[in-house]
């Protein structure tokens, strides 16, 4: 956005939402890669989300789909395949980027684990995919990668999500991690989960979140709402009290000056 635009947007009432950058710095460069997680960085993001999946011989992998079609071009499933061969792929995501990212490579989770322990004001949000649950099990996946976090030391650094709602259950268990439900529906038997449930956040993606505000559940948790892509959209609904808003477009986002500051 412009300074015009900027200088155009709606009015924000209250304090700045806290942003969080969608798989990294995702509009501008190839999501979910350590390059995209570094740019969301320089443009002040201090909040991220990344998504995990497991290789074939369970090496847990900063990556969205099942396929690696998308990203690298390669008609598999990244659960069907070696965590060497994934490595020697490019994730340039050319669909979208072309040959612009065409040395971008993958990126393991302990890679990121180690990018998170330089730099520690970062809170990172984990998403648990389910594809990857299908297939190895929450204990084993919740296990793998809880373990790179400890190696890391980076716990109080990340919140474990899913849509999965035993995936908060079982890193409760073994860790000390905040945790967050991304809401598969809108209804009350999800309601009556969450409250059951307590979790630090909630995340909701934009078209469930409800428009009259006294439908908005109240509870424990923090709102995470996603995705916000343009300063209006996010002035609406910082002006609402939600806290977290979710974007692809960090860089947009940060250039408007109320919003240039993280938490």
């Amino acid at each position: 956005m412009s300074d015009a635009s900027n200088k155009n947007a709606k009015k924000l009432h209250g304090p700045a939402p806290i942003l969080i950058a969608h798989r990294g710095y995702s509009g501008r460069y190839p999501e979910n890669t350590l390059l995209a997680y570094q740019a969301a960085y320089q443009h002040g993001a201090r909040y991220m989300e990344c998504d995990l999946q497991l290789s074939s011989d369970r090496i847990p992998f900063v990556h969205h789909d099942a396929s690696l079609k998308r990203m690298a071009g390669v008609d598999a499933d990244i659960r069907d395949t070696k965590a060497k061969v994934i490595k020697s792929m490019k994730a340039s995501y050319t669909a979208r980027f072309d040959q612009e990212f065409a040395d971008n490579e993958f990126t393991t989770f302990r890679k990121l684990c180690k990018w998170l322990k330089k730099t520690p004001d970062v809170t990172m949000f984990v998403e648990v995919k389910q594809e990857s649950i299908d297939r190895f099990g929450i204990p084993l996946f919740m296990d793998e990668t809880h373990k790179r976090i400890l190696k890391a030391q980076i716990e109080q650094q990340c919140v474990i999500i899913s849509f999965n709602s035993e995936v908060i259950e079982y890193a409760r268990k073994i860790s000390s991690m905040q945790t967050g439900w991304v809401l598969p529906a809108w209804n009350d038997d999800i309601r009556e989960r969450a409250e059951n449930l307590k979790p630090e956040f909630l995340f909701c993606d934009t078209e469930s979140f409800p428009q009259n505000d006294a439908e908005v559940w109240r509870g424990v948790w923090q709102w995470a709402l996603y995705n916000l892509d343009d300063v209006p959209s996010a002035i609406d609904m910082a002006n609402r009290g939600l806290r977290y808003l979710e974007t692809n477009q960090i860089g947009t986002l940060m250039s408007y000056e109320k919003f240039a500051v993280n938490e």
